[in-house]
């Protein structure tokens, strides 16, 4: 599936993801801008109150019902975080015109119903959203990172990034503090609203059987209006922390012990090493005949679960695993050795092959869902490429064990995390 891309306005991009394979339109928009602590609050706000209602579907009532009324259509609005950048993100799924029963034209309906969202929220007045959605979505708000402690695999993940990345914009929870929430106002969130709209970068992707003209005119049409004075770039500015062994150790009512190996990729182009990482994680502890898999978790019986991920927008490696908590000091004894083991150079040709067909698995997987696909688009769009799925499996194809050593000899560990019982 190649992509087309049109530049509409300055900063605001349409990537065309043209396919007959689905009965499904999908319009995905993306704004990305600068994560900061002043703003992290309130930009996780910003689509929770937009998907409230609008000056002419002034209810989430409404909006279900035109949904509804356009054969069923979906729609979600959702913030989250891709390297140092916040993302504020807008989905609906709606029908392919060829399917509907009356010559609707779906997608077109679709189209104007997100930009409706998007571009003309409901308002108290001027310049203010509807105070009663404000508050009610500030409360919501309040609930999910309040409620973030209660998965503990997830919260020792996010308390490991905080510690690791505690001087970068990536260390900061994507949903906010609840401290920030009482001095948000309907009239500040507001405002915080047009900087986005005003600044941020902003990418359209649409996948399916779709009119390219039509989505065009229909998209220049609506953000003609914005007045914009965007001067940013999509990339992150990646400040590095300069922490080394770093060893926080927590301690809750738990039974069973998270521990989590943070790993920086050192010296390296982020963009060059993209697959070879990915590959490299899918040996550690990407698959079920993973390094760490069969030796800490089966061989050793050390871990209950244990698994390695990179995150290619930072640049930084994710091993966790979940241990008896007596049995601290030999896992992390027992991981460190499989990492240490592929540094210099313990890797079976059997081990890469195995990872490769994993991961050209998943790459074609991509393909069987619209919304991984697009994602999987825009994270390439962050580091200003466009790949095709085959161009991707070709890559992983082609690298070697020694492409495999260089950057198993970049890793550099950071921070363990542990979160143990009282």
């Amino acid at each position: 599936m190649k992509e087309r891309t049109i530049e509409l306005f300055d900063g605001i991009n349409l990537h065309i993801l043209k396919t007959e394979k689905f009965k499904t339109n999908l319009l995905a928009i993306f704004m990305l801008t600068d994560l900061n602590r002043e703003n992290v609050t309130k930009n996780a706000l910003i689509p929770a109150v937009l998907r409230r209602g609008t000056a002419n579907l002034p209810t989430m009532k409404d909006i279900a019902i035109k949904l509804e009324d356009m054969y069923g259509s979906i729609f979600d609005a959702s913030s989250d975080k891709m390297g140092d950048k916040q993302v504020l993100q807008f989905y609906i799924d709606s029908l392919d015109n060829n399917y509907t029963l009356d010559e609707a034209d779906v997608l077109k309906e679709g189209t104007e119903l997100l930009c409706d969202i998007i571009l003309n929220p409901l308002t108290d007045g001027s310049e203010k959203f509807k105070e009663e959605y404000v508050i009610q979505e500030k409360e919501t708000i309040k609930e999910l990172i309040n409620a973030k402690i209660n998965d503990k695999g997830d919260y020792s993940i996010n308390r490991a990034v905080e510690e690791m990345c505690i001087n970068e914009p990536y260390g900061l929870y994507k949903f906010g503090y609840v401290e920030d929430l009482e001095n948000i106002t309907s009239e500040s969130l507001y405002s915080q609203y047009k900087k986005v709209l005003e600044t941020a970068d902003i990418h359209i992707y649409i996948s399916g059987n779709v009119d390219e003209s039509e989505i065009e005119n229909i998209l220049r049409d609506k953000f003609q209006n914005i007045k914009r004075e965007y001067n940013c770039n999509i990339s992150s500015n990646n400040v590095i922390c300069e922490t080394k062994d770093k060893v926080v150790s927590e301690k809750q009512n738990v039974t069973q012990g998270k521990l989590v190996l943070g790993y920086r990729l050192k010296d390296a182009n982020l963009v060059d090493n993209i697959y070879k990482m990915s590959l490299y994680s899918a040996i550690l502890g990407g698959t079920a005949s993973s390094k760490l898999f069969m030796n800490v978790r089966e061989k050793e019986s050390l871990a209950y679960t244990v698994r390695s991920m990179y995150l290619k927008h930072k640049g930084i490696l994710f091993v966790t695993a979940g241990i008896e908590i007596d049995k601290y000091q030999k896992a992390l004894e027992c991981i460190k050795k499989e990492i240490e083991d592929m540094r210099i150079g313990n890797i079976t040709d059997e081990e890469i092959n195995d990872a490769k067909a994993n991961l050209i698995t998943a790459y074609k997987s991509f393909n069987d869902k619209q919304s991984s696909i697009i994602n999987l688009y825009m994270g390439q769009r962050f580091f200003g490429v466009a790949e095709d799925i085959d161009t991707m499996i070709s890559k992983i194809k082609s690298i070697t064990k020694e492409e495999i050593l260089q950057v198993a000899q970049k890793l550099e560990l950071e921070i363990t995390y542990f979160l143990t019982n009282n």
